[in-house]
């Protein structure tokens, strides 16, 4: 929420900005309702506080449509009284502001929905169509518009930043859970073939316990990198939660089940951990589990085959 928060209030400054090169003759008396509303909603952004901003919000924009509907009808008329045909040119200037501050409006509608419900992606999507709309008034004025459309790629650069940060698992630096299904469901879409690869770490608890985290979360760490560095550019690595990783690889069952052993092998051994002044040397071994894509499946039902395969074969070891 706290970057969908910084979204909205970069925007609530840039519909200021706009509203400047729309009609800068009497901007200050709606940019100034913004700006102090941007303050209040920077040092209170309480779900109340977001939901007066946004009544308060639209009353500036409603103000300053029917300001501007009126001032530009009077310029109108006053004009038709000298030359006919700066009336039409301004009729015609004053239909496109109104439009302008109507499609604001409308902006503004999107990105309250997108903010109070946390979606990202939906808010970077309004971001650009902002971005996309500076654009279209940059053609009217170029020089206008030419440091707003640099804020808005700014924005949506910062947009990217976070939408990196949200797939990306915090402590190893490979993809998370999240990103896993979006990934999973965009292959099934592309109709690719492809196995799905589950390990998890034996007696990594007993690290934890006998060492502590800080030397659990090292093994982690240093078990993403080296299942990262055993894939293809086309193949996938993610932590899937706790100690378990997955892998996609992009290949049909017999390659995948030689390369999974090679894989495997390459995750055991022992891991040399350095930390809180002393070194230790930990043994981990994983089990893994193995299942391909069968055509028709949803990630679900091929994530719960992977898992039972995974879990089969750690029930088969302990028992031998």
């Amino acid at each position: 929420m706290t970057a969908a928060l910084e979204c909205y209030l970069s925007s609530i400054l840039e519909i200021a900005d706009a509203i400047e090169a729309i009609a800068p003759e009497i901007a200050s008396t709606f940019s100034e309702p913004l700006l102090s509303l941007h303050s209040r909603l920077s040092a209170d952004p309480t779900p109340e506080a977001l939901e007066q901003s946004s009544v308060a919000l639209h009353e500036i924009l409603d103000s300053f449509c029917e300001t501007t509907r009126l001032r530009q009808e009077a310029l109108a008329r006053d004009l038709n009284q000298t030359l006919s045909m700066v009336t039409i040119t301004e009729n015609t200037s004053a239909g496109r502001n109104i439009q302008y501050v109507e499609r604001l409006v409308d902006f503004v509608d999107q990105l309250e929905s997108a903010v109070n419900s946390g979606d990202l992606t939906a808010l970077a999507a309004q971001t650009t169509d902002l971005r996309e709309f500076a654009q279209s008034i940059e053609l009217d004025s170029r020089d206008d518009f030419a440091e707003l459309r640099q804020k808005m790629i700014e924005i949506q650069r910062r947009l990217h930043e976070v939408e990196l940060l949200a797939t990306l698992d915090p402590l190893t630096g490979v993809a998370n859970r999240r990103d896993l299904e979006r990934e999973l469901a965009a292959r099934i879409e592309a109709r690719q073939e492809f196995c799905i690869l589950l390990f998890d770490l034996n007696g990594f608890k007993e690290i934890n316990d006998q060492f502590g985290h800080l030397y659990g979360d090292e093994v982690l760490k240093q078990l993403a990198a080296r299942l990262s560095g055993q894939v293809r550019a086309r193949d996938y690595v993610c932590r899937w939660g706790g100690d378990e990783f997955v892998a996609i690889l992009a290949c049909d069952l017999g390659i995948a089940e030689s390369r999974a052993r090679q894989i495997a092998e390459r995750l055991d051994g022992p891991y040399q951990i350095r930390g809180l002044g002393r070194e230790i040397r930990a043994e981990v071994t994983v089990t893994l589990g193995l299942a391909q894509y069968c055509a028709g499946e949803s990630p679900e039902q091929l994530l719960g085959r992977v898992d039972a395969s995974m879990y089969g074969r750690k029930h088969s070891s302990s028992a031998g």
